[in-house]
């Protein structure tokens, strides 16, 4: 009786919504050939790396992490997407749609997403780009796994290449990534709204001229779309109002990361918990969290090289014991 309860497919959305936001475990790395695990709570609940390892096929690299889930990108032809759920143990591979599975177009991201009212279902967004003689066109298109199909595929031109996109941030219902447009390398805002599934490029403010890992999108206070640029240990914060028009929305000092980080000049901000909103930031020290809310930080670990990193959130038993979802293969069908 237990087991066909922990098995229905609406048992994880009950749990959650009991317990609040699940905690944060650890991340993932993007570190080739291999992403791994490091986790970040303390004893009896730390989750020994090794149990959320898993072995990648050469090409195959981490493009997002959210909800519980893990989404993989193989960039060579015969592309295809993995998603990923460690708690359940389980695995689904996504063929790519045709159209943007050929030598002329160049694959760049994806995200992952459990809806709120999906039952145990996912969505995937695959973005996608090609050159072309003087312009680029870029492609967006999202898998559900209720369907088991793809959507129609969306498009946008732009008038230059694109560099590679920095990790997806969700903001209300849509997906947005940052992106760098040659010559000067000027970030824009992508974005894939999910329920028009339609495709829109925003410019940053023009005082926004960022170096690398230095800019991230973040929710604003509303649940609008936002960003925090990183200048040394001070980060200036935007949001965009209705129109598309940026407003200066404060200023945040990092006082006192900057006395725990002595010696470091330029911290890099290498990744985001959407469920904590704090932002991960890289020194020579370590890597930090820092609360935009609070202000507070917390050292998560001394690693001193550069990695990119992806904040894993999800229930999961304390303890020695088992994974919750291990008896059932329900979570991702």
């Amino acid at each position: 009786r237990w087991r066909s309860l922990a098995a229905d497919p609406q048992f994880r959305r009950r749990f959650r919504d009991h317990h609040g936001k699940p905690p944060f475990l650890g991340f993932f790395l993007e570190d080739y050939p291999s992403s791994p695990f490091v986790p970040i709570l303390d004893r009896p609940d730390r989750i020994p790396g090794a149990r959320f390892s898993m072995t990648l096929n050469k090409g195959n690299r981490i493009v997002d992490c959210r909800h519980g889930l893990v989404l993989f990108i193989r960039r060579r032809p015969r592309r295809r997407l993995l998603v990923w759920d460690p708690v359940a143990r389980d695995q689904r591979r996504l063929i790519v749609p045709p159209e943007l599975d050929n030598d002329q177009m160049l694959m760049f991201n994806g995200a992952v997403l459990r809806p709120a009212s999906g039952q145990g279902h996912f969505q995937v967004a695959l973005i996608a780009h090609a050159r072309l003689s003087n312009h680029t066109r870029v492609f967006a298109c999202l898998y559900s796994s209720e369907t088991g199909i793809w959507s129609k595929i969306n498009s946008l031109q732009l008038q230059s290449y694109m560099a590679m996109p920095e990790p997806s941030t969700l903001i209300g219902n849509s997906f947005c990534w940052l992106l760098k447009v040659p010559p000067d390398l000027q970030d824009v805002i992508l974005e894939f709204d999910l329920d028009r599934q339609s495709l829109t490029v925003t410019e940053l403010p023009p005082q926004v001229k960022a170096r690398p890992f230095k800019l991230r999108i973040v929710p604003t206070e509303d649940g609008g779309l936002g960003i925090i640029h990183l200048s040394t240990f001070q980060g200036q914060l935007w949001k965009r109002e209705p129109g598309s028009v940026w407003v200066h929305d404060g200023a945040i000092e990092f006082e006192e990361l900057r006395s725990a980080c002595k010696g470091d000049r330029y911290p890099l901000i290498v990744g985001f918990s959407e469920d904590s909103n704090a932002i991960l930031v890289q020194t020579n020290s370590g890597v930090f969290m820092v609360y935009l809310r609070s202000m507070e930080f917390k050292k998560i670990s001394n690693m001193g090289d550069f990695h990119l990193h992806y904040p894993f959130a999800c229930f999961y038993p304390g303890g020695n014991s088992q994974p919750l979802y291990n008896s059932t293969r329900s979570i991702i069908r």
